[in-house]
């Protein structure tokens, strides 16, 4: 809004002809020409006599273009005593920047400023962007090339914070950067990182063209520079300096990096055609790094030449490891950094990627899910104390290729009785082998992405009486004789043979935790978890037949099962009713009245979840309304 009242500032002052200067630059600007624009107000600034109006213009012109440089522009103009309405525009657009700069002590002093100009709109001296100590102490790696380069080639969001820099970078080296190459267990960059690497090498050649003052300068058409600055983008020139003058394409893969990382290829044509200076700030991009580049450089396997950037995008691992250790707080962060060395931890970076975020280490002791009755128990099942934290932390994500470190992820999620439930101790190892099985290879992080999504689910959406005990639907009958007896095959063999002595909620769970570690589609979790969310919200239980009845007809019908959650007043006549009545329809010979009769039950159910949404029909009618529908 700032920005935007100095610029009707300036417009009245170019109205009253405060300076031509400022009007011929917006005549270029409007034709197009905004090199020649920025080439007028520049040099119009320079002069002796150029005045607030003037300053001010150019300060604002930088400001629309995001350029770094506008805030000195705008102190310049502020200092030279423009008129009091303009000085409060410039001192307000200043405070937010020195806001956006995270530079609280400019932000106060042009606040003061901005006050004394007769500025009333700031209550109090506003809030700068939070920075932790943790980031202010960071020590930074450099990236050549300015940042919205970097970000347009690297795929990384333009308006990350500088912290989140590497650790999105790192996330898309993991999961785009490299793939098996055929025929081989070797690792092959993809396209997206060739493209990455193939910039960064561009960006040197012109971060030396740049020199000390970081400023590619090109001083006119037949300067000789020009060449070396088109050689590297990958052009040349067709024709004479002046206005036949064309830039052609001679190297497509540089001419492809030109493009795509937003150099300002055409200012430099429009620069060469008027014969006109052509100027490109081209500083080397700061980026916050964890612990300095030395500590990620001993991880690498060996190291190579170059700057640390390449080399970190050059090794998976190493960006999985610092992958996981950013999401950790500071505190258990630096334990583990200064327990482990980086070449040993390194070759858990994928378990400590997936399942690190929920640890945590408070004056150097492991917290655990469950504790303190579930310490000895994780003491047992990794073989060191959660006192020793760091150390048990390694061999949590050290055993059993990653499923010891799902399984304490997954308690950690969950709280209350849920996890009460689950953290005792005998319940806590029986779960856990039947989640491991006999053969632990190959675990859950070993893909890119996530493969035991179900065991998170099965915890955190198990449903946990005030009596401690979890509900499951219907009765252990029930279960017991779909995996004995499913009418589409069984689950597993020797899931099979064990239904037939089930007689405990906690056997039917365990059932749920060993097909958790199957690579396969987990139909009884999500039969079991649909159904739980059914009975979650009614009074009364589902009855043990309705169960088998929704369990058995799950391929048909599972997805509309979720109608069932609208209310919990909906009676097992009803629910039956509606199986009976889709079924039908489904069995209609003729395909068009099939198609018209489905359409019409889909469309009056929809009414129907519309309204019991909106309260539009009570809950004490909903049950009887879907029944008449159906009926």
């Amino acid at each position: 809004m700032t920005r935007i009242a100095v610029a009707a500032l300036v417009t009245a002052a170019i109205s009253l002809g405060a300076d031509d200067s400022v009007s011929r630059a917006r005549d270029l600007e409007a034709k197009g020409d905004s090199l020649g624009a920025r080439t007028l107000l520049e040099r119009s600034t320079r002069a002796g006599s150029a005045g607030a109006e003037t300053l001010a213009a150019y300060a604002e012109f930088l400001d629309r273009r995001g350029d770094p440089e506008a805030r000195g522009a705008y102190e310049r103009a502020l200092n030279a005593a423009p008129p009091a309405e303009t000085r409060r525009a410039i001192a307000r657009r200043l405070v937010v920047l020195a806001l956006l700069g995270d530079d609280r002590p400019a932000a106060v002093r042009f606040l003061d400023q901005y006050r004394a100009a007769g500025g009333a709109d700031f209550a109090s001296p506003p809030a700068v962007r939070k920075q932790t100590t943790e980031v202010e102490q960071r020590p930074v790696v450099e990236i050549p090339g300015p940042l919205r380069s970097f970000a347009r080639m690297a795929a990384l969001a333009p308006d990350l914070a500088p912290e989140e820099l590497l650790p999105a970078l790192a996330r898309n080296v993991v999961t785009n950067g490299y793939q098996a190459s055929s025929g081989a267990e070797a690792l092959e960059q993809t396209e997206y990182l060739k493209l990455v690497v193939r910039y960064l090498s561009q960006a040197r050649e012109l971060a030396r063209l740049a020199g000390e003052a970081k400023r590619i300068h090109i001083e006119a058409c037949e300067s000789t520079q020009t060449g070396d600055l088109l050689r590297i983008l990958g052009y040349r020139m067709r024709g004479g300096c002046g206005a036949e003058v064309v830039l052609e394409t001679v190297n497509a893969s540089r001419a492809f990096l030109t493009i795509d990382s937003g150099f300002p290829l055409a200012e430099l044509e429009q620069a060469l055609r008027t014969n006109r200076p052509f100027t490109c700030d081209y500083r080397a991009t700061q980026v916050p790094i964890l612990y300095g580049g030395e500590y990620w450089l001993g991880g690498l396997k060996e190291k190579q030449s170059g700057e640390f950037i390449d080399q970190f995008v050059g090794d998976p691992a190493v960006c999985r490891l610092y992958l996981g250790l950013s999401r950790l707080d500071r505190e258990t962060a630096d334990e583990l950094r200064k327990a482990l060395p980086v070449q040993r931890i390194r070759a858990f970076a994928h378990v400590l990627d997936f399942f690190g975020g929920m640890f945590q280490i408070r004056e150097g002791k492991a917290i655990v899910p469950g504790a303190p009755r579930s310490t000895g128990m994780w003491t047992e099942l990794t073989g060191l104390s959660p006192d020793r934290g760091a150390q048990f932390f390694e061999r949590l994500i050290s055993r059993d290729d990653g499923w010891m470190a799902s399984y304490f992820d997954s308690l950690a999620r969950v709280h209350g009785p849920v996890q009460e439930y689950l953290t005792e101790p005998a319940r806590m190892k029986r779960f856990y082998q039947a989640l491991r099985g006999r053969v632990t290879s190959p675990g859950p992080a070993r893909p890119v992405f996530r493969s035991n999504t179900d065991l998170m689910l099965l915890t955190a959406r198990l449903h946990v009486g005030a009596d401690g005990r979890p509900r499951i639907p219907g009765s252990i009958e029930v279960w017991k004789n779909l995996f004995v007896n499913h009418p589409h095959g069984k689950y597993d063999g020797k899931l099979t043979r064990l239904a037939t002595s089930w007689k405990e909620p906690d056997d039917v769970l365990e059932a749920l935790f060993a097909l958790c570690r199957k690579a396969v589609e987990n139909e009884p979790l999500k039969i079991f978890l649909a159904l739980s969310d059914i009975d979650r919200r009614r009074g009364t239980p589902l009855e043990p037949a309705t169960v088998d009845r929704l369990a058995r007809n799950w391929r048909q019908f599972g997805s509309q099962y979720p109608i069932f959650n609208e209310t919990g007043a909906l009676g097992d006549k009803t629910i039956l009713e509606f199986l009976d009545t889709a079924q039908a329809v489904g069995q209609i010979r003729d395909q068009g009245l099939r198609a018209d009769t489905a359409g019409t039950l889909q469309a009056l159910a929809g009414l129907w979840q519309i309204f019991t949404r909106q309260d539009e029909i009570l809950a004490a009618d909903a049950g009887a309304a879907l029944a008449e529908i159906l009926s």
